[in-house]
């Protein structure tokens, strides 16, 4: 891959881990569950570390220097288009939730592409990571999902039957 479609890869990933932590801290403001509000001041934290991880790529990469994110990163701009809001009001906690579930999965694909198209020593080890963090979003934000809305469900472990016993 060239260094211009490197630069424009990373300049991408960083504008979504921005607007990601944009879209936490504003999900932790809204929030009056604690333990919520907890999990997605966290997730705000996490997602300026993940910005941390790619600044560190490109300055080992390419130049030593710092990197402008661009606008316009795809699973941001799909919402603009439907809502014409880059951070959409929030409504229940569950739709807050669903949310950050499907950016999430939108990342770890992009992050997942990414890897796919860079050759070994060009980064592809740090998406590869950055795939695995997003995967761990995922599990976090469906299972807090999950007990929300009482399916049973806790990070994927069933914690009831609704078959009942059978004497």
């Amino acid at each position: 891959m060239d260094k211009e479609a490197l630069v424009q890869i990373i300049q991408r990933a960083i504008q979504a881990e921005r607007d990601g932590n944009r879209f936490y801290s504003r999900a932790a403001g809204a929030t009056r569950d604690p333990k919520a509000k907890k999990m997605f001041e966290q997730l705000a934290r996490d997602e300026l570390y993940h910005v941390n991880v790619i600044e560190d790529l490109y300055r080992d990469l390419l130049t030593g220097g710092t990197i402008e994110p661009v606008k316009g990163y795809p699973i941001f701009e799909e919402r603009e288009k439907e809502s014409g809001e880059e951070i959409p009001n929030f409504g229940s906690e569950a739709e807050v939730l669903e949310q950050a579930i499907r950016d999430e999965i939108a990342s770890r694909d992009f992050y997942r592409e990414a890897a796919a198209s860079l050759a070994p020593g060009q980064g592809q080890e740090v998406f590869h990571d950055l795939v695995e963090m997003e995967e761990g979003h995922i599990r976090l934000l469906q299972a807090e999902l999950d007990f929300m809305e009482k399916t049973g469900f806790y990070f994927d472990h069933m914690e009831f039957s609704a078959e009942g016993e059978r004497d």
